[in-house]
Parts: structure tokens; sequence; C-alpha cells
């Protein structure tokens, strides 16, 4: 971790959420998937700090059956942080604290699945910590659950982090900008 350098924080990019047939999957996996690799690999060109918080086989969602295995373009490379948690929230793992308090003077930035869930806490539980930690739009990956399709489950994310002011545009991120000239997802 670097004092004053952006921080990518990578929620659940793992093939539970992505693999057809999977009850946690999203209908447009694959390109939300091929999108956060594309930011991923921006970021870490960009010399970003990169962590990666995954739900291990007992968390939520997952009761010992999920596709814990990373995305592929979306996996922790060595030197970065990799925090595997139990609870819903990213911040369920108590290193993401620190974590995020070392890289004090930066934004954090946030992409991933689980936009109901994962995604919505915590930016609820970064805003309660005082965290600077922003939503990319076109990154953000949600599945059907009972009433709620993917879409509405996407776009009620974005619109809870717009409504927090903690939602940014892809074309937003000079650093990044490369990967924003394609279509968005939100």
């Amino acid at each position: 971790m670097l004092f004053d350098v952006p921080v990518l924080l990578c929620v659940d990019l793992q093939q539970e959420f992505t693999a057809p047939g999977r009850p946690s999957a999203d209908p447009r996996g694959e390109e939300v998937g091929s999108r956060c690799a594309q930011i991923i690999a921006a970021a870490r060109k960009a010399g970003w700090t990169l962590v990666h918080a995954h739900l291990h086989q007992g968390g939520p969602l997952m009761a010992g059956t999920g596709m814990t295995q990373p995305i592929a373009g979306c996996e922790p490379r060595p030197g970065e942080v990799l925090l595997r948690r139990a609870g819903v929230s990213a911040y369920a793992h108590p290193d993401l604290d620190d974590v995020l308090d070392g890289c004090a003077g930066a934004p954090a930035y946030l992409i991933g699945f689980s936009a109901g869930a994962s995604l919505k806490s915590t930016l609820f539980d970064a805003q309660d910590r005082g965290h600077e930690l922003y939503l990319i739009e076109e990154a953000v990956g949600a599945a059907e659950a009972e009433e709620w399709a993917a879409e509405e489950s996407r776009a009620l994310c974005i619109d809870t982090a717009r409504r927090m002011n903690r939602a940014v545009p892809l074309t937003g991120l000079s650093a990044l900008n490369q990967v924003g000239r394609g279509a968005a997802l939100g």
C-alpha cells in the first residue's frame, strides 16, 4: 500500500457471479467481468493499489457450494491485497479499514458483483467510516433475486451511489480513460 495512491476495491469478482445457471449469476456477468478485468489492467498500469475482497466457501450466498475461483483476468496478483470474508460487506474483513486508512489522502474506487448486497453495504460502511469510496458505474454486476431483475438491482445500486455522491462514470477517471471508451453497462 502506498500513501496517496488510488485504491481499486474489487468485490466478489468470482465465477459464482458469472457462470451461467448459477443462482447468483448476472445475466450480463461475462460482460461485467470483462469490463472489470479491463479496469483492473488499467489500474495496475497506472500504479494503483488493488484490494480484492472475496467471499469464502462458508460465506453468504455460497454456503459451501459456490464457485469461489476468480473471474479470468481478475485474479489477485502477488503484492495485491486479498481479503477473504464471511460477511456481505467488504468491511466484514477487519483488515479493510486498515488498508483504506493506510492509503489516506487517496480516493478508493469500487467495482464488482452483488450490487444489491455487497456493493451497497460496502458503500454504506465506507460512508459510516469516513472513507472516500466511489462506485464505478460501468462495473456493477447484479443477480436475478426473487422479484428483482438484475438490471433493476444494478440500477438501484448505481442510483443509491449517486444519491450518496459516491458514483463516478469510468470516463471521469483520467488514469483509466482508455477503458472508458466502451459502452456503458449501467
